[in-house]
């Protein structure tokens, strides 16, 4: 189901001094642009983080709290508003008071899928943008969604992929930005897990694995609060489940299976508090499912 609102797009060709740089050097380059709200600043950094629809609570909680620090930072967020990581994305982005662009396989006046609507607006009240290569009223048809992913790959310096099948929509995002010479970066699970098996194989493959969201700045050469510094740590500041899961830690790597049975966590809680304690810079994870104390 979708919404069809009366509003009317603004729309730039590929001659326009208005139609971003970016897209004019990929392959299939789109030759319109419709777009409520605003483009991309060319001027500031763009990461794209994509996933799966049916994502689980843990790619959830990364994929905003990754946005977040991104958007804390003044880098703009760029997704497809889907369901799942897609979603989380946008939504870490508006909570972190900065800009993140939605890319349709449906002409912009259209929020699909509806659940979206109060997300599609917080994107245009904060001065993000909702974008498409299709005229207004385009109808959300399959075949769009695919073709829509070379966007998301071009609009961005790099794409982070949260969780993905083995045949997923966000690998189709990631053969574009291997066409195109971006960075990938994919965030590794447990193995034999479904969601994980997309993220391992990319990794295998030469992605870049992601460990912390200093990894993204590190690569984009951004200088930025996110990275904490060992004296401005604060255990105090730490939740019950995080002190309980530091606590549990050493500078010596523990592998997850033994942080669980020391902590008597859930796989899903363990999980999501040691990527919150990696996010604010206390874990780091230097192997897959290892991790240890930042010194």
């Amino acid at each position: 189901m979708h919404n069809k609102l009366e509003l009317k797009s603004k729309s730039f060709k590929i001659h326009d001094i208005e139609y971003p740089t970016k897209l004019k050097y990929i392959k299939n380059k789109p030759k319109s642009l419709y777009v409520l709200g605003n483009l991309p600043d060319e001027n500031k950094k763009t990461v794209a983080i994509v996933g799966a629809r049916n994502c689980s609570d843990y790619g959830i909680t990364l994929s905003k709290s990754i946005a977040r620090s991104l958007s804390i930072n003044n880098i703009q967020v760029i997704s497809g508003l889907a369901l799942g990581i897609d979603t989380s994305a946008h939504i870490g982005a508006l909570e972190g008071n900065g800009k993140t662009y939605a890319i349709l396989g449906c002409g912009v006046n259209i929020c699909y899928p509806m659940y979206n609507f109060n997300v599609y607006e917080k994107i245009l009240k904060s001065g993000g943008g909702i974008i498409s290569e299709l005229p207004d009223n385009t109808p959300p048809l399959p075949y769009n969604f695919p073709l829509r992913n070379r966007i998301i790959a071009g609009l961005s310096d790099i794409i982070i992929i949260v969780e993905a099948k083995k045949e997923s929509g966000a690998l189709i995002t990631c053969e574009y930005a291997l066409e195109q010479g971006k960075d990938i970066f994919a965030i590794p699970g447990r193995v034999g897990d479904l969601l994980s098996v997309g993220t391992n194989n990319l990794i295998k493959q030469g992605a870049y694995m992601f460990t912390s969201v200093n990894d993204i700045f590190d690569r984009l050469g951004v200088v930025c609060d996110g990275k904490i510094e060992i004296d401005n740590r604060d255990i105090e500041k730490l939740d019950y489940f995080e002190k309980l899961v530091y606590n549990n830690l050493s500078y010596e790597s523990k592998h997850i299976d033994e942080i669980i049975i020391s902590t008597k966590l859930t796989i899903e809680k363990c999980l999501n508090v040691l990527m919150s304690l990696q996010l604010n810079g206390y874990v780091e994870s230097n192997r897959v499912n290892y991790y240890k104390l930042v010194k």
